[in-house]
């Protein structure tokens, strides 16, 4: 990235008005989500444990494996084992042939290629006469999932990772937007990837640096790549360090997790880390999501808040709620705490497709031997069952925010019902406020419990479109100020909240106060050089600047700052920062219409008609959506 020159007489800007920087959030905030600094959450200058020598440190599955070779030998054909692989060694599932290559989703086109070992992602947009108006092609470093279900896949750009929306779904075998990705508005290429999704797909990250967010070591971003022994078990280095000085064997090893050891609800905790997501996961202050540790509850660092169902109207389930519904089935409420995950899963070994229907029938008559299925064996022997358990008392579910896809219903129901496809990724409707999952709050104080209410609530409101509820929150983070007024993600939050009430004042106080704890937030740098751009504050070019240089993939991002390049009458720079931003989004109208109003003004009169009939032909297809 060019570095412009200092921004030394940017002082008077284009007055574009709220309503510009308004839209303008609306990307901000799906790009990077209501908690993107909550890794640092909590005081200045909090962080999570890191890499204390004293402690017990990590070293890996291949250490484990030294001794539990068997063991590892099985768990590397589990899907676990395969969460996160680079894209030049993944097992080859997707259909690259030409014919499959290529799909329509929102006006644009996809297409899919592979070439000298590397796998491209190209979004494609066409005229009226078949001409293309942009082709944006990335190359993708990494694949996320085992391809079970399906297959997404990671662009690294230095120290930081961005998901494409492109992704392989293996049960319709065919290519499609990825999940999250709606035909009518979605991320393309510049969905930042952090710690709360890395935490579940991948063993363990590098992060760049103990202060840092969402960035990881550029050379090579994680330590292991996907999830491994430790995940489980905890960190080994004690662990190894005693068994390889001492051949004598301790039954009661305190230096390592070995989950059937633990209470029960210890043991959920270490499978909910990743499969209990709920609406919400919200962090105790100075906590990161790695700092949990097997053996000790999940809600000592995170509380996971729900909805009162994961299902819709159609009865379809929210993609990662398998935990939720369990709970809600009555093998789980009859066993009175004895039902677990563990209970059906292996977490060492998954049975082969061959093996699946008798080895979940040995685990439902685990329970169920005195009293099995109550139809006639003939009847048990029929199609599609064909003697499975789960055939009929966990059918599949079709997903409601993942498309292409179904799941067990793990309500282990009596009787089979159907759900439609999903379509489109649903609005949260307005409903009753999310409640902590199961007992999970029982470790916050009255303040904390106050604390994470109010980032629930302003998570809720968003989603939904609740302003009452957003006011109630934003009345809950005043509060919580008065009495600690250290607390910078909740002031953070509060500086959001003004924002959205479009109360540009306050929320401008609020963040240059969280700024100052927290000089490299993206997301206080983006709405405080919103915020300046919208008032002519000569503050805002800083900002945007700063903005750029933590992450230049920004498409939209580019286009206040080149505004106020040209105001400032630095018109060249201002052309090359729109050349930029466009080509990192090609789809951002106004950035489009700034650099043809510079190249006129260049006399540049021919490629600034060209941009305009651009703006004109990308935005009708746009409007489509």
């Amino acid at each position: 990235m060019d570095t412009p020159s200092e921004d030394r007489g940017v002082e008077k800007m284009p007055r574009a008005g709220l309503l510009i920087a308004l839209v303008a959030v609306i990307g901000f905030v799906a790009w990077f989500g209501w908690e993107r600094d909550e890794e640092l959450a909590g005081k200045p200058g909090a962080g999570g444990t890191g890499e204390d020598p004293s402690e017990n440190n990590y070293v890996g599955s291949r250490a484990c494996a030294e001794c539990h070779q068997q063991i590892a030998a099985d768990y590397s054909r589990h899907p676990m084992a395969r969460t996160l692989q680079p894209v030049g060694t993944a097992e080859l599932i997707e259909d690259f042939d030409a014919d499959r290559q290529r799909f329509v989703g929102g006006q644009r086109t996809y297409q899919i290629e592979r070439r000298d070992g590397e796998v491209f992602h190209h979004e494609v947009m066409f005229d009226d006469d078949g001409g293309v108006l942009y082709d944006q092609a990335e190359t993708v470093q990494f694949a996320i999932g085992a391809g079970v279900k399906g297959r997404s896949y990671l662009l690294q750009r230095k120290e930081l990772l961005f998901e494409s929306p492109i992704t392989w779904y293996s049960q319709t075998s065919s290519w499609g937007l990825s999940p999250g990705y709606p035909p009518d508005l979605h991320y393309r290429f510049g969905r930042r990837v952090g710690g709360d999704c890395l935490a579940c797909h991948s063993g363990r990250p590098a992060v760049a640096s103990a202060g840092s967010v969402d960035r990881y070591v550029a050379e090579n971003p994680f330590h292991e790549i996907s999830i491994g022994c430790e995940r489980c078990h905890g960190p080994g280095g004690q662990h190894v360090d005693l068994y390889s000085s001492s051949s004598s064997v301790n039954a009661v090893d305190p230096l390592i997790v070995s989950s059937g050891k633990l209470a029960g609800h210890l043991q959920d905790d270490i499978c909910n880390q990743c499969h209990l997501e709920g609406k919400i996961r919200v962090l105790r202050p100075g906590k990161r999501f790695d700092d949990f540790r097997p053996g000790e509850p999940l809600g000592k660092t995170w509380t996971v808040y729900v909805a009162e169902s994961p299902f819709d109207g159609e009865g379809r389930p929210l993609f990662t709620s398998h935990v939720e519904q369990m709970h809600a089935s009555r093998c789980f409420q009859g066993s009175e705490g004895g039902m677990r995950c563990t209970t059906c899963h292996d977490p060492h070994r998954a049975p082969t497709v061959d093996e699946r229907a008798s080895f979940y029938k040995s685990r439902c008559n685990s329970c169920h031997d005195k009293r099995g299925c109550s139809l006639p064996t003939a009847e048990q022997q029929k199609a599609p069952a064909a003697g499975s358990c789960i055939a009929c008392h966990m059918p599949k579910l079709h997903s409601r925010d993942v498309a292409h896809t179904t799941q067990a219903d793990h309500r282990v129901v009596r009787r089979m019902s159907q759900t439609r496809a999903v379509r489109d990724v649903e609005r949260e409707s307005v409903g009753g406020d999310w409640q902590p999952f199961g007992t999970m709050d029982q470790h916050l104080s009255d303040g904390e419990r106050r604390r994470a209410d109010a980032l629930a609530w302003f998570r809720q409101a968003a989603d939904a479109g609740d302003r009452e509820l957003a006011t109630r929150a934003r009345k809950r983070f005043e509060q919580i100020l008065a009495d600690d007024p250290d607390d910078t993600e909740i002031r953070g939050r509060l500086g959001f909240a003004w924002f959205r009430a479009r109360n540009l004042a306050a929320a401008k106080k609020e963040l240059e106060r969280a700024l100052r704890s927290r000089p490299d937030s993206e997301p206080y740098l983006t709405y405080l050089g919103l915020i300046g751009y919208a008032t002519d504050d000569a503050s805002a070019a800083r900002h945007f600047r700063r903005l750029l240089e933590l992450n230049p993939n920004d498409g939209e991002a580019h286009g206040p700052y080149a505004d106020m390049l040209e105001s400032a009458g630095k018109l060249d720079e201002a052309i090359r920062m729109a050349e930029r931003g466009l080509a990192r989004d090609p789809t951002v109208l106004d950035l489009r219409r700034s650099l043809a109003r510079f190249l006129h003004k260049a006399g540049r009169a021919a490629d600034a008609r060209e941009q305009e009939r651009k703006v004109e032909q990308i935005g009708r297809r746009l409007r489509r959506r």
